[in-house]
């Protein structure tokens, strides 16, 4: 019985048409206006809730193209120790379009690239993909 309640629950999320609109590809203008000269926390997790790792990001994005990303994990171990790790990198970063859709491509000094859509929700948050949130920190440390 909870199983078929769970679906129809589901089915009503799927096909409402107010939570298909809940979310969309805003303008260039709009990602530069959020992202730029902003310090951001971006926070996910991979893997299971006791054994995965948690991401803790933070990520300065400088008008002048130039991201700094500091990073941190934590993953349980089965002993129930912690692992944690952390790291730096540094690249640059554009608010652009691509196959039809707007977001951020970086190029890491490392030689990684990537481009991310960058979705809003009707609240005004953005989000990359379910799961990441990201919460604005305050203006980027930028040289």
């Amino acid at each position: 019985m909870k199983g078929i309640l769970i679906v129809g629950v589901l089915c009503m999320l799927y096909l409402n048409p107010q939570t298909m609109d809940a979310q969309t590809n805003p303008s260039i203008e709009t990602l530069q206006n959020f992202f730029n000269g902003q310090q951001l926390l971006l926070t996910y997790r991979e893997g299971e809730v006791v054994y995965g790792t948690y991401y803790f990001l933070e990520v300065h994005y400088c008008p002048n193209g130039y991201y700094g990303l500091y990073g941190n994990t934590v993953k349980q171990t089965v002993l129930g120790n912690e692992q944690k790790s952390n790291w730096q990198e540094y690249g640059t970063w554009k608010i652009t379009s691509q196959n039809g859709l707007n977001g951020i491509f970086y190029a890491s000094l490392n030689g990684g690239q990537q481009f991310y859509p960058v979705y809003q929700l009707a609240n005004g948050d953005m989000f990359i993909r379910e799961g990441l949130s990201i919460v604005k920190k305050g203006p980027a440390i930028c040289q």
